[in-house]
């Protein structure tokens, strides 16, 4: 069976770790931290100065084939209702993620944030059914259907801020976006598993941080 690409070979674990937690864990620099962390000679919790919500996120990206679920591959679309899910009770300052209403992308993102007690707003948008990669090169993802979701759901009232998150095959649309919704567009990583350490803070391990 051929399962579909879950981009396992775009994490990049370096830009999220700092000078101080390199040296901490021995290392001279960052690159040679990350190659060892991804060779499996470092493991996040030999590196004292990381922070405990940050070795779980670490954990999850370098564990990534274990934790994203895997999909078989579709040579048709296969869409879901584009809907918005409120996750962990989310109030006003909760992130919005936004995608396409894939069911494939939909299994891997709810498997992923069943690992979060964070709470987060999932906005599927009408692609079709195309997954966001499919929706780059079918031009399916269009700013009138984002701002439609939007509108649909009332989330410029029900949100603090208009800051959105789209996935990053999606980065070169960023500026049109912004620009027909009024939103602030940011590009996650190409990777669903680099989202945890992409969103820092805002991503909270559940009580004793352990992974499946």
């Amino acid at each position: 069976m051929l399962y579909a690409n879950l981009y396992l070979d775009q994490i990049d674990i370096r830009p999220y770790l700092t000078p101080e937690e390199c040296v901490g864990a021995g290392a001279s620099d960052c690159a040679l931290l990350a190659a060892r962390l991804q060779a499996g000679l470092v493991r996040p919790e030999d590196c004292p100065n990381l922070a405990p919500g940050k070795r779980y996120a670490l954990s999850l990206a370098l564990r990534a084939k274990e934790v994203l679920p895997p999909v078989p591959s579709r040579e048709v679309p296969q869409p879901v209702p584009p809907d918005l899910f409120e996750l962990n009770q989310p109030g006003p300052e909760a992130p919005l993620l936004v995608t396409g209403n894939s069911e494939l992308t939909l299994t891997v993102l709810s498997g992923l944030l069943a690992l979060t007690i964070s709470p987060f707003y999932l906005l599927l948008v009408d692609t079709r059914g195309d997954t966001a990669d499919m929706a780059m090169i079918y031009r399916s993802f269009t700013p009138q259907r984002l701002d439609q979701a939007l509108e649909a759901h009332r989330l410029g009232r029900r949100l603090s801020q208009h800051r959105l998150i789209i996935p990053g095959v999606l980065a070169p649309l960023k500026e049109e976006l912004a620009a027909y919704t009024g939103w602030i567009i940011q590009p996650a990583p190409i990777c669903a598993a680099e989202l945890p350490l992409f969103l820092g803070e805002k991503w909270q391990p559940p009580p004793g941080g352990v992974l499946p």
